[in-house]
Parts: C-alpha cells; sequence; structure tokens
C-alpha cells in the first residue's frame, strides 16, 4: 500500500463505509430498538476502534431561537476489530430506548417528525476520518405518557403543541432538556379560568412526576400587569406511581384536578 494511498483513505476518501439497518423506524419510550450495523471495507485493511450509536435529539432554550443537539442515549456496539479491503460486515445490535426519550409527532406540512429523533452511527477509525450514517425514527409515548394526556382530556383540555426545551427551573432533573407539553382548556370549569396548562413528565421505572405551569386567566387592569410580570403562573407537580396511572385514568384525573383547584 502506497504512503498516497494511505494518507487519502486517512482523509475518508476511498475509507470505509457504515450503514445502519433498522428493524423498525418506530419505536415506543422504553421499549427495544434492533437493527443491523453493516459495515463496508474501503480501499485498505482499518482498525475499527469502536462502532456507537447515539440516540439524539434537540432542544431549544427560553426566549432564544437557539437550538442545541443532544445525546439522549449512547450504545457501544462492538469490540475494536479489523475491516479489510472490501470486505462486508454486518452486526446486530439491540438496545432499551430510554423512557425520557422524547415522543414523536408527524408535522403535516414537512412531513418531519417533531421534535426530530434520531440514530447517529460513528466508526472510529484509527488515524482516518470517522464515518458517520444518521437514521431518524417515530417515537411512540409509553402507557403512563398516554393515561396521563389522556387524563388530562377528561378534565376539558385539549393538547396544543410540544418541544423539547432546557428546564424549566422548578423542573428537578440532570438532563439537560424535557418534553413540554402545553394544553388549552376547551371545555368545564377551567374553560374560563386558564389560559394554558403546560406539562413536563418525567418518567421513571416505578412512579413518575409531573410538573405543571398552570397560567390563569387575566381579567381587567390588575390581570393585565399580573401577566406582564408573570405573577399569573402558578407552579405545582404530583408523583404519582405507575401502576396506579395504568390502571386507574379517573384516579390521575383527579390528582391532577385536585392539584389545579388549589391554585384557582
Amino acid at each position: 500500500m502506497s504512503f498516497l494511498k494511505r494518507v487519502i483513505t486517512s482523509i475518508g476518501i476511498g475509507s470505509a463505509r457504515v450503514d445502519t439497518r433498522l428493524k423498525n423506524t418506530t419505536v415506543t419510550q422504553g421499549e427495544m430498538l434492533e437493527g443491523i450495523v453493516e459495515i463496508k471495507g474501503g480501499e485498505m485493511d482499518q482498525e475499527i476502534e469502536a462502532i456507537k450509536l447515539n440516540l439524539m435529539t434537540l432542544y431549544g432554550h427560553e426566549d432564544s431561537e437557539r437550538l442545541t443537539n443532544t445525546v439522549v442515549y449512547s450504545h457501544k456496539v462492538n469490540e475494536p476489530f479489523v475491516i479489510h479491503k472490501g470486505e462486508r460486515k454486518e452486526i446486530p445490535f439491540s438496545f432499551r430506548v430510554p423512557l425520557h426519550t422524547p415522543m414523536t409527532i408527524r408535522d403535516s406540512k414537512t412531513g418531519r417528525n417533531v421534535p426530530p429523533v434520531w440514530i447517529n452511527t460513528g466508526l472510529d477509525i484509527r488515524n482516518a476520518v470517522d464515518p458517520k450514517d444518521e437514521d431518524h425514527i417515530s417515537v411512540e409515548p409509553s402507557n403512563v405518557y398516554e393515561n396521563i394526556f389522556d387524563a388530562i382530556k377528561v378534565i376539558g383540555f385539549r393538547f396544543r403543541q410540544m418541544d423539547n426545551q432546557a428546564p424549566p427551573r422548578y423542573v428537578k432533573t440532570r438532563l439537560p432538556f424535557v418534553q413540554q407539553f402545553e394544553f388549552i382548556p376547551t371545555f368545564g370549569k377551567y374553560h374560563q379560568k386558564l389560559d394554558e396548562l403546560e406539562a413536563y413528565i418525567l418518567q421513571g421505572e416505578q412512579e413518575t412526576t409531573i410538573y405543571f405551569e398552570i397560567d390563569k386567566k387575566s381579567r381587567g387592569a390588575v390581570g393585565s400587569l399580573l401577566e406582564k410580570l408573570n405573577l399569573d403562573e402558578h407552579y405545582r407537580s404530583i408523583t404519582l406511581d405507575n401502576n396506579d396511572i395504568v390502571t386507574n385514568r379517573s384516579y390521575v384525573s383527579d390528582k391532577i384536578e385536585e392539584m389545579i383547584d388549589q391554585v384557582i
């Protein structure tokens, strides 16, 4: 192998290539994601030090249009090996999608998932540019999430939108982001009393904490002043057993309603 060819390969030309094929591009929070990583050898033998799958998303920042990429979960596929010139190798993988992986919905205008969630596959090749591959996935809500949404809807709220945000100061988490869900009252006793209900769901293995921002409807000059000063916003949280959430939606609705009633 000539020195020139080694130099050309080191900058990515004629180097090994990687392609990840997912068994299913739709997965539910907390379930297994499976697939195969295919590596195709290039113009010379190369040592693959690692294959890493990074589950990625992005999140925004309050009062800023800046978006930040973040790793939700990182999975190492293999131990070091050599991919020979022209060789084709397939390595199966599987890992559990974390419960805090943001759920996605399809944007009807763009056809893309919001927020975006994707698998970033990278080959760590010694003394060479690392090849990468990117595959977007759809993430369905867990039963816990589904029942919380249903419980909020039952007491008169309609889902409006969701996105990923840097955690507000009142949300206790070590994660760099949380998923924000916005609801507006459309019927029932909160219709004329609240402007909006924001929820942040932090699901654990045994229990789930839901943080709420409750925006009261402003009335008159005093109400407008309170709104400008953000004094019409109230913050509350409740922690519920996951089994209770999944098996008793009425219990969840009652707890949320009781919490809101303490504010209004």
